[in-house]
């Protein structure tokens, strides 16, 4: 009879693991492995997780890459977030902010208009107004508002320094101005600017001296009995003495007197007074050099306005 062998049972297969390995084994470390991590691995190891495909410097844009898709944001020189994200091999900006502020906003170039609109909150203008003085504008809820000014209220017209000129413009309607003359003058000359707007003299004073007295009949030259009265009856008698006229065959003066100074033309013609034009001979030294002061000529013809009696022939 055959005999049957008992067979042994055979045990179940398994699979040893690293972890029941390292269990096992008492935890001994693989390479490139921290059993001290905890990120995620099974049983607390670490192992080697594959690196970011992000550089960790921003990329520049076109610039070789070779991850599947990334993509990697970054903060810009602007403080701004930009994103980047490989494509086709090359780096791609997906997201980018502007970098570049706006402009500030402008001042007009023309001094606007009070309360008019504007569009640009708390910018302030400077400008000067008519008055060549300094005026700030400030843009406050919409709207041009003074901020700083100067009062251009110029200070009232006064008169003229000197004398207008009768009929020039003026400013100061209806009012007058005084202006004081010479020392010898105590009266003002007073000027008022009438509605027109031109100067007027409303008081004359004339500063100038009276005009002279009309000068004596030229008669009365022959009633001086000196020098000193012919001269002081003016410019139109003059004091004649005789001069030398021997060998001229002009007479000479007749007699020392006081004769009409006005010019006679033709000899014999009539003068005032009854006095006739004659040609005669005078001593110039007399009226050239006053003082008795002696000079070198004795005789001078001149044409003489006389009385017949005073001319005289000589041969």
């Amino acid at each position: 009879m055959t005999m049957q062998k008992k067979r042994k049972v055979l045990r179940a297969p398994f699979i040893v693991t690293v972890a029941a390995a390292a269990s096992l084994a008492g935890a001994v470390a693989l390479p490139g492995c921290d059993p001290t991590v905890d990120d995620g691995c099974p049983d607390g190891w670490a192992c080697n997780p594959p690196p970011s495909s992000c550089p960790e410097e921003m990329p520049a844009p076109g610039s070789r890459c070779d991850g599947d898709d990334p993509s990697c944001s970054y903060i810009d020189g602007c403080d701004n977030p930009i994103d980047y994200a490989c494509v086709d091999g090359a780096w791609r900006v997906e997201r980018e902010m502007s970098c570049n502020p706006p402009p500030p906003p402008a001042c007009p170039e023309e001094m606007p208009e009070r309360r008019s609109s504007c569009d640009a909150d708390d910018l302030s203008c400077s400008y000067i107004d008519g008055c060549d003085n300094p005026i700030g504008y400030r843009c406050a809820e919409g709207a041009w508002r003074v901020e700083s000014e100067v009062s251009c209220n110029p200070p009232p017209p006064a008169c003229p320094e000197s004398l207008p000129t009768t009929g020039s413009a003026c400013e100061l309607l209806g009012e007058s101005c005084s202006y004081a003359g010479p020392p010898d003058c105590p009266e003002p000359t007073v000027v008022t600017c009438g509605a027109d707007g031109t100067w007027s003299v409303t008081i004359a004073v004339s500063c100038n001296p009276p005009p002279p007295p009309p000068p004596p009949p030229p008669g009365d030259c022959l009633t001086a009995a000196t020098g000193e009265e012919c001269a002081g009856l003016g410019p139109t008698c003059q004091w004649l003495v005789p001069g030398c006229a021997e060998g001229t065959g002009t007479p000479a003066l007749a007699a020392v007197g006081c004769f009409p100074s006005l010019p006679c033309g033709e000899v014999d013609a009539a003068c005032p007074a009854g006095t006739r034009c004659q040609e005669v001979v005078v001593n110039p030294c007399v009226a050239a050099s006053p003082g008795d002061v002696t000079c070198a000529a004795c005789g001078l013809t001149k044409h003489v306005c006389v009385p017949p009696s005073a001319a005289t022939t000589t041969d």
